[in-house]
């Protein structure tokens, strides 16, 4: 015969009347009676025959006591909550972990932290693939969205970095300037038969101490991580961004030099040369992007996983924007295609470092 206690993971709207049960009890650490519990379960939208049903269910398996007249969470079921909520957060994981994939961080704190991004801005430029590909490592491949590889140049002030669970008096403050190109490698284990994310060919920030401590993560270590003189200005709708790299010859042609002037007032378009109609449009091409690569010769993939507020981006009006290494460098002639303002200080915390096997046989 069956085990009852395991008759409640079937997946069918019962167990969703179910879990409203015991999410009920769990907010009512004294119990309910069944008066109350079926009030709680009505205001949440249950049918009476649905909560009454629900309710005999979990008493008859154990995953709800009775004490006289009161109902309590046992065990059982506060058990049945933790592991539907590890499901949801599989379910809605962006990045989950596949067969093969193990953690790795050689320096544990410097792939588990917080920071918060304060107005930031991604300058979306749209480059030739052939002209990326050299690039990127193998077996990373540019992306192709509306018959263009992507390239963004992202930059904000980050402020109170600092390892997770750490008080903000310890965090730093700075600016920090990436050119991240959208990517994907073959993965059996994805769907699609690919795993998508950023590859940063460039990046600069104006902290020596992050710049030696971004220089660090050996598993990233695929470009020097730059210094540069940064500012960010933003004066009511209009902001300016400039950039002045310390250093020249990072990769190939071209130096960091960036001026920027954006209106950032709310109600802009895209602008007349993108080929994005909207904002919800780039929302996974561009912006929905949670995973950064690194490539060890040696057959490793490495992903940076960060958990992120949403942007609540908005459209930019591009006034001026001159960015040296996209205009003469290795991926010259790029275009500008549009740029996007995020308003708000929007949270970002880095996941614990994995990586997982690739295989040169599949190049």
């Amino acid at each position: 015969m069956a085990d009852p206690r395991n008759q409640h993971k079937r997946r069918d709207p019962d167990r969703l009347y179910e879990v409203a049960a015991l999410t009920a009890l769990a907010g009512a650490p004294e119990g309910l009676d069944g008066a109350q519990l079926l009030a709680v379960l009505e205001d949440a939208g249950l049918a009476v025959d649905a909560a009454v049903s629900a309710v005999e269910r979990v008493v008859a398996d154990g995953r709800v006591a009775t004490e006289g007249s009161v109902f309590v969470l046992s065990g059982d079921g506060a058990r049945e909550l933790l592991a539907f909520h590890g499901e949801l957060e599989a379910a809605l994981d962006p990045s989950p972990t596949v067969a093969g994939m193990e953690e790795c961080a050689s320096i544990p704190w410097l792939t588990s932290v917080q920071t918060h991004w304060i107005d930031a801005v991604s300058l979306n430029y749209a480059v030739d693939p052939e002209r990326l590909r050299p690039l990127l490592p193998p077996p990373l491949e540019p992306e192709v969205f509306r018959g263009s590889a992507w390239v963004q140049v992202l930059a904000s002030r980050l402020r109170e970095m600092r390892p997770q669970g750490t008080p903000s008096l310890f965090g730093v403050n700075f600016h920090q300037v990436s050119y991240r190109a959208a990517v994907r490698y073959p993965s059996a284990h994805c769907p699609g038969g690919h795993r998508r994310g950023g590859y940063f060919v460039k990046s600069e920030t104006d902290h020596p101490v992050m710049r030696a401590v971004g220089n660090a993560l050996v598993e990233f270590r695929f470009h020097g991580f730059g210094l540069a003189d940064v500012s960010l200005d933003r004066r009511r709708e209009q902001l300016r961004f400039c950039v002045r790299s310390r250093e020249t010859g990072l990769i190939g042609e071209g130096g960091g030099a960036i001026d920027v002037t954006l209106d950032v007032r709310e109600g802009h378009r895209a602008g007349p040369r993108s080929v994005w109609p909207d904002l919800a449009s780039l929302k996974e091409p561009l912006v929905d992007c949670c995973d950064a690569f690194g490539v060890d010769p040696d057959g490793w993939i490495y992903v940076l996983t960060i958990d992120r507020d949403p942007w609540r981006e908005r459209f930019a009006k591009v006034e001026h924007a001159y960015v040296e290494w996209l205009e003469r460098g290795p991926l010259a002639p790029a275009r500008l295609d549009s740029a996007l303002f995020i308003p708000e200080p929007c949270a970002y915390r880095w996941r614990p470092l994995r990586r997982e096997r690739w295989s040169r046989a599949a190049r």
